[in-house]
């Protein structure tokens, strides 16, 4: 394997405060030995003569991305759920905390309607994980094949900025499998999703065997998936862009949520 260095610089405030948080995640990991050679390493960090923020990270070469989510990517998802987990209650989550925050930060940037369809997704979620207790895990938050390189049995991970504690255990998965079609603009409809659902359901029963996993509970996190992918767009700009590809796709799955989840239809 042969490894590169990448510099990293940023544009602007916002630019600098992932970095700043990209890097606090490359040291914290770097101490999980089941992630060893798998995530980069943080070589330097400082401020350059603009005073914007650097990273210096180490880049593997591998043979490439593949658009297929293999056994590499289960096993490197388990081990990174199992580097950071909590179990608890939904509404005791950071997950739901999160998402709380997001939704109330959106008060009087989109219309009353938009935002009763967010807040009415939102308690689906709630109400079909009312008694459910389960995993919550570290999430790289953009699991995607152009974030990935394959090395021979594993994978290379890049791109940690996004990463977040106490996510759901399927967003990763489920962001891998949905965000290559919606970015496409191709046309995501219940059977679709629910084959995602179903190879979710899968990896939830390999990774995590010691939960229960019934249908509504990987209905009601895809549903958690989708309403967090779509208030990180969404939060920053403070609007709504339908012209986005993901986020039509996305926000035409929420308002039809009754076609997918299970126990709605």
């Amino acid at each position: 394997m042969v490894t590169y260095s990448l510099v990293k610089t940023a544009a602007d405030e916002f630019g600098d405060r992932q970095l700043a948080h990209e890097a606090q995640w490359l040291r914290e990991l770097a101490e999980v030995r089941s992630l060893e050679g798998q995530l980069p390493r943080l070589l330097d960090e400082g401020t350059n003569a603009e005073g914007r923020r650097f990273l210096v990270v180490s880049v593997a070469q591998g043979t490439g991305e593949t658009r297929a989510f293999t056994p590499g990517h289960e096993r490197f998802l388990a081990s990174l759920g199992k580097a950071r987990f909590r179990s608890t209650d939904f509404e005791v989550s950071g997950c739901w905390g999160e998402l709380n925050r997001s939704l109330a930060r959106l008060e009087g940037c989109v219309s009353a309607a938009t935002l009763a369809t967010l807040r009415g997704a939102f308690h689906d979620c709630e109400t079909a994980l009312l008694y459910w207790t389960g995993p919550y895990v570290l999430s790289q938050g953009d699991f995607a094949p152009w974030n990935i390189r394959t090395l021979g049995s594993q994978l290379f991970v890049y791109e940690w900025g996004h990463a977040r504690s106490e996510a759901s255990p399927l967003d990763d998965v489920l962001h891998y499998l949905i965000v290559q079609r919606a970015l496409n603009a191709r046309a995501m409809n219940a059977k679709f999703l629910q084959s995602a659902m179903k190879r979710a359901h899968e990896f939830a029963l390999a990774a995590y065997p010691e939960w229960t996993w019934r249908l509504p509970v990987i209905g009601a996190l895809t549903l958690v998936y989708l309403l967090g992918a779509l208030l990180h767009h969404w939060v920053p700009a403070r609007r709504l862009d339908r012209s986005d590809a993901m986020v039509k796709s996305y926000w035409n799955l929420i308002q039809k949520r009754s076609a997918w989840m299970p126990g709605k239809h």
